[in-house]
């Protein structure tokens, strides 16, 4: 397996890849879900949850790199490796980087994403259920499940954006600089409107 090269620089530029992508998508399914296109909008909204969790995975190596005057080592090649390809991974960090262990929600959001890849995968594909060996059909995921879903990121991201802006958050450069604006939390504020 060839090494990633990997840099400080390069990994601030894949987390503000990572966090725009992730607003892109979050936006995406708040459109899918306004046009009743429930498992696409559920689909969506956890893979930009995972960008969000991929974003935080990124600005902890580069935080923990800081102490180190920025030098990056083995591990941190092979955290960015699992990062860019372990989905319960970004999902796991999505989680603790909101909603964190002390937060009351924290425990049914964790619940909710320990069985959410299975859900995502049953929101993208037909196929048939293990065990029961029922026919896997897409279309029927429901409005509210895919509400919820979107309701989370949407709820994280508001929460980030009003800390980040009132000074209640202190983030690194690159999410400071993504969550320092008015414009995206009136976006949001919008979003939650129609995901209501």
């Amino acid at each position: 397996m060839v090494d990633l090269k990997l840099s400080t620089r390069k990994l601030n530029a894949l987390q503000y890849a990572c966090l725009q992508n992730a607003l892109r998508l979050h936006f995406d399914s708040v459109l899918l879900a306004k046009g009743r296109s429930f498992a696409s909008a559920f689909a969506i909204s956890v893979i930009a949850s995972e960008e969000l969790g991929k974003a935080f995975g990124m600005a902890e190596i580069i935080f923990q790199a800081g102490f180190d005057k920025g030098r990056l080592h083995a591990e941190d090649s092979k955290l960015v490796r699992a990062l860019l390809s372990d989905h319960k991974l970004k999902q796991g960090w999505f989680v603790s980087s909101f909603f964190g262990i002390l937060d009351p929600k924290a425990k049914a959001v964790l619940r909710r994403y320990q069985d959410i890849q299975r859900a995502k995968n049953n929101a993208i594909y037909a196929g048939v259920r293990k065990g029961n060996h029922q026919i896997v059909r897409p279309f029927l995921i429901s409005a509210s499940k895919a509400k919820q879903q979107i309701r989370t990121v949407n709820n994280a991201l508001i929460d980030s954006v009003e800390g980040t802006l009132n000074g209640t958050y202190g983030y690194e450069d690159v999410a400071d600089h993504v969550f320092r604006s008015r414009r995206l939390l009136n976006k949001l504020l919008r979003a939650a409107k129609t995901v209501r």
